[in-house]
């Protein structure tokens, strides 16, 4: 009776340690998974950046860094450079009519054929990681844009409100697209608005440049 009994406790003895056993392994594997689930460290990211459409060219840079959010400032200009002017052409008998200071006669002056597209942007934004190494990034900022062109006399003349010249200055830019980011390689292509929010420019935006870790 007595070696039944003894080996009665011995069984439930081995089965407990065996309970305890499993029960600690499976809960050290299930931290462990825990742990690894959704870990993002901080990056940063530089870019090259081409902005532009049909009719006019611009180059910028980026930098950014990011978790899983994070921030990035943008700052571009187009390929012209005479941002002055001395006169405004007006559209009402052709882009090349030059209004006059005293009436409603003006002329039309001869033109070399050089033309000056002005641009200049500054973006801050928010960048958010999606599941995939894949970003999408949005901003707002600020942006001018004119178009001059040069006569004879060697002024410069900007050209307004007729087709690709919507020369209106100053306003705000807005830009938004997607980033990616394989091994280091990061390339973005977005959408990028310059607007007075009565006329716009609206180009392409893609980018090109590496992405590394915060140490």
């Amino acid at each position: 009776m007595k070696r039944r009994l003894l080996f009665m406790l011995c069984l439930c003895a081995i089965s407990l340690v065996q309970a305890q056993t499993f029960n600690y392994t499976g809960l050290e594997i299930k931290q462990e998974k825990v742990k690894k689930k959704n870990v993002y460290e901080w990056e940063q990211f530089i870019m090259a950046n081409y902005f532009g459409n049909p009719h006019w060219h611009g180059f910028g840079l980026t930098y950014g860094r990011v978790k899983l959010f994070g921030f990035y400032v943008n700052a571009s200009l187009g390929t012209g450079f005479h941002y002055g002017y001395s006169k405004t052409a007006d559209n009402s008998q052709g882009v090349i009519f030059i209004p006059s200071q005293y009436g409603s006669n003006g002329y039309f002056p001869y033109y070399t054929g050089k033309i000056s597209n002005n641009q200049a942007s500054v973006t801050i934004g928010g960048i958010v990681r999606m599941v995939i190494p894949l970003y999408l990034y949005a901003g707002i900022g600020y942006g001018y844009h004119t178009v001059t062109a040069q006569t004879q006399s060697g002024e410069w003349i900007r050209m307004v409100n007729y087709d690709i010249y919507r020369s209106f200055g100053h306003g705000m830019n807005f830009d938004i697209g997607l980033q990616t980011n394989i091994k280091g390689f990061t390339l973005s292509l977005g959408y990028f608005l310059i607007t007075n929010f009565t006329h716009g420019v609206s180009e392409a935006r893609a980018g090109i440049g590496y992405t590394f870790k915060v140490k």
